[in-house]
């Protein structure tokens, strides 16, 4: 992960990502942690609630492991470009051009009807396309950064004006039709990047060119303003006094504020890489406030600074800094959409859609120079040190889970699934082994029934305080009333366990992959 021997100087942009990727890894090793605790994976327990809705820690796992894998794939393919020379670099380019013209290709077809609708039913109420992308402002990004690419293609010898001029008409409906405000403001800052930085002889070819861009979408927010879901609407509704500053900034400041609150909470090491949004209904809450749904800080630096701590966060501003030194070079404009992508990074966590890091990693190939092969001893032992002693405060965040009031702090039970409601009611399936927790002297009235398809008996066993407290054999359709009871002075940890499980998939009953071993009631005691 981290070669402290010959890692490229830690000023560089291969130094730099070579130690923050380590920190991704640590930070999602952290962020597992923190979801399912030590304490559980230490008696085998999973299922754990992360946070105050309810949330169970198998999904908020995968959302902080999707977020490793989506930068991590990133930065494997900016290593890989970096080492193929310039013309694969630039063949790879043009490809992903093609590429996200199609995308934008089909948004134009979604809105004639002509291509498959959205999937998302939230995407489809606002009225938003994505066309082939992951999401409408994963399109925008895609088309906003291709707009500077192919804007800087029309006036260099690394494609054809015609083509580029092609492509770039495309992007720009692509753009308009994604509603992306980050988008537009990446086609913008690009193109007022290439015009300074080709001077006075090339700046004038360019700026007539981005003029006929900046005019054609215009004309496109002009008369789709609206439009619901165009760019024109959004426009609009950020301009509109009537409607409050918190709906007109997408809830930014709220989600800025818990950021900060969650680096205060764990500075060095940081709540864990992609856990913010499965943490956020439990900062929203001790602010007071609530959202509908969960979401990212909205800013990726405040997320670098929340999730990954303040190493994570000076490796980030370190990187950015790093790649906005090229932001003036590069004749395919790969320095000039990556300058004006890291500035739109200051209004959203974009490079978490993994079209969209792989298209900025691909453009940060293009931009950066090649490594210098000589480098100085201090320097390189920098990123070393500074992956070590986020090491080191990972283990320290990752030994205060082996507490059971943590592994206990949202929902009395642990290795349950999330509540279903039959005729009878509301329950709960269990896994094969699962606990609850008793404050002192509380109580708890519990019924466990055996419903199985094969038909077969189980043993159903409870343990406390190390010692075997229940033992019962349970034919299919029997149930059991349990009383429970916490200690006199302490907590007290329930764990059960049955002899045998199902997973109705592998027996051809439906597509649930879940592992089934109980059926819990918990009535209230009289």
């Amino acid at each position: 992960l981290y070669d402290f021997e010959s890692a490229a100087d830690p000023s560089s942009v291969d130094g730099i990502l070579r130690a923050l990727t380590a920190v991704w890894v640590l930070a999602t090793l952290l962020s597992v942690v923190r979801a399912r605790t030590l304490w559980a994976v230490l008696h085998r327990l999973s299922l754990r609630a992360v946070n105050g809705e309810g949330l169970l820690d198998a999904a908020a796992i995968h959302d902080s492991v999707l977020c490793l894998a989506v930068l991590a794939t990133g930065v494997g393919y900016f290593f890989i470009l970096r080492r193929a020379g310039a013309a694969a670099r630039s063949r790879a380019l043009t490809a992903a051009l093609w590429g996200v013209a199609v995308s934008a290709a089909l948004a134009i077809g979604q809105l004639g009807k002509l291509a498959p609708a959205e999937t998302s039913g939230f995407w489809r109420a606002t009225g938003r396309l994505s066309g082939g992308a992951v999401d409408p402002n994963a399109l925008g990004l895609l088309c906003g950064l291709g707009l500077v690419a192919a804007l800087a293609r029309m006036w260099t010898g690394s494609g054809r004006r015609g083509v580029s001029a092609g492509l770039a008409v495309v992007l720009t409906a692509g753009l308009v039709l994604s509603g992306s405000r980050s988008g537009l403001l990446v086609a913008l800052l690009g193109f007022l990047t290439l015009i300074v930085s080709r001077g006075r002889a090339g700046g004038r070819k360019l700026a007539l060119s981005a003029a006929v861009l900046v005019l054609l979408i215009g004309l496109a927010v002009v008369s789709l303003r609206k439009s619901p879901g165009s760019i024109g609407s959004r426009l609009s509704q950020v301009m509109d006094q009537s409607l409050p500053l918190e709906y007109r900034a997408s809830a930014r400041p709220l989600l800025w504020e818990s950021a900060v609150l969650l680096f205060r909470r764990h500075p060095l090491a940081g709540g864990g890489l992609g856990s913010f949004s499965w943490q956020l209904p439990d900062l929203l809450t001790e602010l007071g406030r609530a959202l509908p749904m969960r979401d990212n800080p909205g800013n990726a630096y405040l997320q670098a600074l929340a999730e990954t701590g303040a190493i994570g966060f000076l490796l980030t501003l370190a990187l950015a800094v790093a790649l906005l030194r090229f932001s003036w070079s590069g004749p395919d404009g790969g320095g000039a959409a990556v300058g004006a992508f890291l500035v739109s990074l200051l209004g959203g966590s974009h490079w978490f859609a993994p079209d969209v890091a792989l298209f900025f990693f691909l453009l940060a190939s293009v931009a950066a120079p090649a490594p210098r092969a000589a480098i100085q001893a201090w320097r390189r032992r920098l990123g070393g040190a500074l992956v070590a002693i986020y090491a080191v405060a990972v283990v320290f965040a990752a030994v205060s889970t082996l507490r059971p009031d943590v592994t206990f702090r949202y929902r009395q039970g642990v290795g349950f699934h999330a509540k279903e409601v039959g005729p009878g009611g509301p329950f709960y399936w269990t896994q094969r082994r699962f606990a609850v927790r008793l404050e002192p002297g509380g109580g708890l009235r519990l019924i466990l029934a055996h419903f199985t398809p094969e038909g077969q008996n189980l043993e159903l066993t409870a343990q406390t305080d190390g010692r075997l407290a229940y033992s019962r054999s349970l034919s299919p359709g029997q149930a059991v009333d349990l009383r429970l009871s916490g200690g006199s002075a302490q907590a007290r940890v329930i764990e059960f366990s049955v002899s045998r499980a199902f997973v109705p998939k592998r027996l051809g009953l439906s597509s649930d992959r879940r592992e089934l071993g109980l059926v819990a009631v918990f009535p209230k005691s009289p």
